[in-house]
């Protein structure tokens, strides 16, 4: 059975007709609205005829903030943050068995 589907997506008040995985639905349309949202908060931010940007200006903004949150996600030590906990549980683990 074929697990995709097409879906609309509307960035940037064009809609894009995209076809996924059923499973990925909820996280493509997450990433549309993220985009959405900072198009909105650099509208709101500059006043874009007078600054003289234009739609993709504020597309290329919003791009370089996700890009730089996803790369401080992959540099950020999530694993030192598990490990940690685990270390913490298996002392306690230890104490209780004493």
């Amino acid at each position: 059975m074929d697990n995709k589907f097409t879906i609309n997506l509307t960035i940037a008040d064009k809609r894009y007709p995209l076809k996924i995985d059923r499973s990925e639905e909820e996280l493509v349309r997450s990433a549309a609205k993220l985009v959405n949202d900072w198009l909105a908060e650099f509208r709101n931010r500059f006043k874009v005829d007078e600054a003289g940007l234009e739609l993709r200006d504020l597309l290329a903004m919003a791009a370089c903030q996700i890009a730089m949150r996803a790369l401080r996600a992959e540099r950020s030590d999530d694993a030192g943050i598990y490990a940690s906990s685990i270390e913490k549980l298996d002392k306690e683990l230890e104490e209780f068995l004493r």
